[in-house]
């Protein structure tokens, strides 16, 4: 009985690692994940990145609702509340409302060169 017990929660801690990063490469130069209160970007480029902005994308793609990063170092990581995002009237993003379909995430090295990067909400 107990071999059966600690074999649920190892099902169940296996089906929820990695969870929000589905389809996307590990040598991406920006990684994206996704929670119920957060949007996690990390900026793996080895450049600091400059005008980045992130988009959660619903469904029908009718509103995209925004943030405005600014610049990101290399290596850093920002935690994005999903009420800090916005659509182009000022609504704000609710999960209760809107069904996401992806985020995307856009911004220039400090080269000039462009990184988008997006992956489907999980």
């Amino acid at each position: 009985m107990r071999f059966f017990s600690l074999l649920a929660v190892a099902l169940f801690f296996s089906g929820c690692a990695g969870q929000g990063t589905a389809g996307q490469d590990a040598s991406a130069p920006i990684k994206i994940e996704t929670s119920q209160m957060f949007v996690t970007v990390k900026n793996d480029s080895g450049m600091a990145l400059n005008d980045v902005s992130v988009a959660i994308v619903p469904m029908g793609r009718t509103t995209l609702y925004t943030e405005f990063v600014g610049r990101m170092e290399s290596a850093e990581t920002r935690k994005i509340m999903l009420g800090d995002f916005n659509g182009r009237d000022g609504t704000p993003f609710s999960l209760r409302v809107i069904k996401p379909k992806a985020v995307q995430v856009k911004g220039m090295d400090v080269n000039g060169k462009a990184h988008e990067a997006e992956v489907a909400w999980k």
